[in-house]
């Protein structure tokens, strides 16, 4: 009989459910930037704060019924963006408006300047006009009170904007960045920029979890590489943590975790708590030796060593993790797209096929890309996204439709 492995949903599940977000910080504006919002921000005014013209032109009074065109208005007077014109028009009466100006008491049109004639100080329909037209009506944008920007919400270029432009432009609350301890397993690996001798690997995995962990709002510490030993892990963990100002609130570590005389991540773990592994294998290719568990109450997300194992391990459990810390949502966006290129039946293991994307909008399709090996990290640095086949699921053809992880900007 196989060995029983656990569906990839129910280990994302036991993942996220295990993790609580972490703790809040009242900042500075300019410091919020690039942060997870911890509290709904509702706006302080109406924006816009009165009725603004939308265009260049005249307002004019309608009287809630259409204008003919050669209707005629007197100019009274000009109001632009920060420009008030204070005194209230009558039906035969206009005011030169500019874009943003706000729209004079009794008027409820806006007259494009290129549908008028001028002459002298006279104004002459050349079109019709409509009540209402033209105009943004105050609120429009929203409303005093209404939630504007919601609890783990990214601030970013235009999240910043609209706080500010709210009334929020002074400090915000945002969640702490979550500390996540970064290590790797392996006698054969050697530091980034290290040539590597026969029999070495350069640890490319520290480097993608790193910037992966900054990239979902965290703040990474590596701790390096251990050797194959046992003992290996606690010894680096307890020095990488007695020189940290606060506990690590998720360890991620990288090789180590097969069933070789030379894996002793899962050992190291259960040596002094036999209940600290929660699970460790799972129904997924790549990435079947995951391990959850947890080092002096700390979560602990055990990839596999290989580059792509671990690169698509992370992006399906350790940034949902991540969300899950910073109080937002853990989905990930998972989207139909159609295949341009057939895939064979998949057996009882859920897969992750890389691909790129072709065409674009509603026509766009994802194709396969060839070898799907899990050293290949070339080919995972092409891929724009994952190709989900469930298990057991039945062989597709171009133009079949599939569920694909769409890979983050950044990653």
């Amino acid at each position: 009989m196989p060995i029983e492995l656990k569906p990839v949903a129910e280990a994302l599940t036991e993942i996220c459910a295990a993790l609580q977000p972490v703790d809040t910080q009242n900042v500075s504006f300019k410091e919020a930037a690039n942060r997870i919002l911890a509290e709904h921000i509702a706006a302080d005014y109406d924006h816009p704060p009165a009725a603004v013209s939308a265009m260049d032109g005249y307002a004019v009074q309608t009287g809630g019924t259409p204008l003919a065109a050669g209707s005629q208005f007197t100019v009274v007077g000009e109001a632009a963006a920060g420009h008030l014109y204070t005194m209230s028009i009558t039906g035969k009466q206009t005011v030169r408006i500019f874009t943003g100006g706000h729209v004079p008491e009794g008027a409820d049109a806006v007259i494009l300047q290129e549908d008028v004639s001028l002459h002298e100080n006279i104004v002459t329909l050349n079109e019709a006009a409509k009540p209402g037209q033209f105009i943004r009506p105050a609120g429009l944008d929203f409303q005093a009170g209404q939630i504007v920007l919601k609890s783990g919400t990214a601030l970013g270029a235009r999240q910043m904007a609209l706080a500010a432009l709210c009334g929020h432009a002074e400090t915000l609350i945002v969640r702490r960045k979550p500390l996540v301890a970064i290590l790797s397993s392996g006698d054969e690996l050697v530091p980034p920029g290290t040539p590597p001798a026969p029999g070495q690997l350069v640890n490319s995995n520290s480097t993608f979890l790193a910037h992966a962990v900054q990239l979902a709002g965290g703040e990474a510490v590596n701790l390096g590489i251990v050797p194959d030993q046992p003992g290996a892990l606690t010894q680096c963990l307890n020095t990488g943590q007695n020189i940290q100002e606060q506990p690590f609130d998720l360890i991620l570590t990288t090789g180590g975790a097969s069933v070789g005389r030379h894996d002793h991540i899962v050992s190291d773990l259960t040596e002094a708590d036999p209940s600290a592994l929660s699970f460790w294998k799972i129904a997924m290719r790549p990435g079947k030796p995951l391990i959850f568990g947890q080092w002096n109450r700390i979560p602990l997300l055990g990839l596999p060593g290989n580059p792509v194992s671990a690169g698509v391990c992370m992006t399906v459990f350790g940034l949902p993790a991540l969300r899950t810390l910073l109080g937002q949502q853990a989905d990930a966006d998972i989207r139909p797209i159609r295949l341009s290129a057939p895939v064979p039946k998949n057996d009882r293991r859920q897969d992750y096929l890389r691909g790129v994307f072709e065409g674009t909008g509603d026509a766009r399709t994802i194709r396969p890309l060839g070898r799907q090996d899990s050293s290949m990290l070339k080919a995972f640095s092409d891929a724009q996204g994952l190709i989900i086949r469930p298990p057991h699921a039945p062989a597709l053809q171009t133009g079949d439709m599939v569920s694909v992880l769409v890979l983050p900007d950044g990653l």
